[in-house]
């Protein structure tokens, strides 16, 4: 699972390598505000509470930093991405881990949910791809296909469904 995570960041590097400043900023309305680089920050921020989780076995996805370097500094960006590939690699999978979650929107009922390294690590490969999808959604409105191949923010087991496809 390691080797998809990190296919997954890179594929978040191919597309900082080429996407222009103004346009790792700019809102476009089917982002609702939002911008490509703040779709990025929140991706990476993910991994990275996963990674930093870790070593204290506790995950809190709600307690980010949100660093706006990440979803505004492409350069600053590149080089967390680069860290979180040799980090993931570190990590012991089987390890079991705490989640710190609270699903009420007033923040009145946290929780501890029994997880591992693997299943969270399952979650944020997921949670990017999600956030991928809605990017390339941005990228087609913003007259940016080209930035992404065809499989970027698509599920592995659409992949799959479409290549056996292809096969018949």
């Amino acid at each position: 699972m390691k080797h998809v995570a990190k296919e997954n960041i890179q594929q978040l590097k191919d597309l900082l390598s080429k996407i222009k400043q103004n346009d790792y900023q700019r809102t476009p309305g089917i982002l609702s505000g939002a911008s490509v680089g703040q779709h990025i920050r929140h991706i990476l921020e993910f991994y990275l509470l996963l990674v930093n989780g870790s070593s204290d076995r506790i995950i809190s996805y709600d307690k980010r930093k949100r660093d706006v370097r990440l979803e505004t500094d492409i350069s600053f960006a590149l080089t967390t991405a680069d860290n979180l590939v040799t980090e993931i690699e570190t990590l012991n999978l089987s390890d079991k881990i705490k989640l710190d979650a609270d699903y009420t929107s007033l923040g009145e009922s946290p929780n501890l949910i029994e997880s591992t390294l693997a299943r969270e690590l399952a979650y944020c490969i997921e949670h990017s791809i999600h956030h991928q999808a809605i990017i390339k959604a941005a990228l087609l409105t913003m007259r940016l296909r080209e930035l992404t191949d065809e499989n970027f923010g698509v599920a592995y087991s659409t992949i799959r469904y479409r290549n056996n496809l292809c096969v018949q």
